[in-house]
């Protein structure tokens, strides 16, 4: 979970944001509502689309993995069997290679 931080790191300062001691929650609420107001500002075309895609599916996609996996790890609440572990990995592999196609640290 802890290479996800440095793809929320990545995604905040993308949207003109520091996450450093923000909880989770707080920071995607943050970068939510810069996409909010970058929908509202960018100018209408194929960029603007793409744009809002790629940074609404990583918000949400975030979002996903506090309230799924993370929680349940940091707080001691949750165990994965080897399987389980593979799917997060997996998955989490797939979501930075995703991230890292258009954002940088």
């Amino acid at each position: 979970m802890l290479i996800l931080e440095r793809g929320l790191g990545a995604l905040a300062k993308d949207v003109e944001l520091t996450f450093d001691v923000q909880q989770w929650n707080t920071i995607i609420d943050q970068i939510e509502k810069k996409i909010r107001e970058l929908s509202q500002s960018l100018s209408k075309g194929i960029s603007k689309n793409e744009r809002m895609q790629f940074l609404s599916e990583a918000a949400k996609e975030f979002f996903y993995f506090k309230d799924g996996w993370r929680n349940y790890v940091s707080h001691g609440r949750g165990d994965y069997d080897e399987h389980q572990a593979a799917s997060v990995l997996e998955h989490t592999r797939a979501f930075m290679n995703h991230l890292s196609s258009q954002l940088s640290e």
